[in-house]
């Protein structure tokens, strides 16, 4: 069995077994078997369990923030940037045993009595929030969608809606109920649309 693996794929590899298992269901030797290294080579690259769990959750939360940011501006428009990250981010895993949001997942396994764990998943929670509240801000600007909220609520509102369908995920709800609640989160973003030159409320930087 070799001694060193790559960090990056020592990551990934460790952030399946967390994600499939838990913290808590996941044993050093399964991260051995996993990862195809010794024990002394896990503890000398991360120091214990625990910190290979808190830099999985770092690694996945980079990753995520990084996809989404992608989704919502690559796009022709901002509010099409956000319809189609909420979609994406609301629909079933395709994987069987993957089920829900890896940060979700540690929010309702570690946080409440892990405060590392608790304030990495704040961390993630609040970058995915000022990426979409970005997005809404550039989508009133533009008159694209509604202007009663400011965008930091609209970006509240999408993101506590994609981990409750992570969370729903896990109980295995029916894929249809969970495409018909997306649609209707996506329906949200209509009401009081305007002209972005009559409401200075939604102007850059407002």
């Amino acid at each position: 069995m070799p001694r060193k693996i790559g960090k990056e794929v020592a990551l990934e590899r460790a952030l399946t077994l967390f994600w499939d298992h838990g913290y808590r269901g996941t044993s050093m030797d399964m991260l051995v078997a996993e990862l195809g290294v010794e024990k002394p080579s896990i503890y000398a690259s991360f120091g214990s369990k625990h910190l290979l769990y808190m830099a999985a959750l770092e690694h996945y939360r980079k990753s995520l923030v990084d996809a989404v940011r992608g989704i919502l501006f690559d796009t022709t428009s901002a509010r099409a940037g956000i319809v189609r990250a909420t979609q994406m981010l609301m629909s079933p895993n395709a994987r069987k045993t993957r089920k829900g949001c890896f940060a979700t997942n540690s929010a309702l396994e570690l946080a409440d009595h892990d405060p590392l764990v608790r304030t990495e998943i704040r961390k993630a929670f609040a970058e995915l929030v000022a990426e979409f509240e970005l997005a809404f801000r550039r989508a009133q600007i533009a008159g694209e969608v509604r202007i009663d909220h400011p965008p930091e609520v609209l970006a509240h509102l999408i993101v506590n809606a994609i981990e409750g369908a992570r969370i729903m995920e896990k109980t295995r709800a029916p894929k249809e109920i969970m495409a018909a609640v997306a649609a209707l989160v996506v329906g949200a973003l209509d009401g009081a649309v305007a002209s972005p030159a009559k409401d200075p409320q939604i102007r850059l930087g407002a």
